[in-house]
């Protein structure tokens, strides 16, 4: 049985999930159009306007 007192944690694990949860949020905003970074990139989707009349 290891001794963990005085062990340090590997924070190379937590480092890669926080990077790829990152990379995962910013392809979705890409794709449903919220940034626009890669042209042609995402879905077209026509905006349409609620005017009043």
């Amino acid at each position: 049985m290891p001794r963990l007192i005085g062990k340090r944690t590997n924070p190379n694990p937590v480092i890669a999930l926080l990077f790829s949860i990152a990379i995962g949020t910013g392809i979705s905003l890409e794709y449903l159009g919220y940034v626009n970074l890669v042209p042609g990139f995402g879905r077209d989707v026509q905006y349409t306007s609620q005017q009043g009349n």
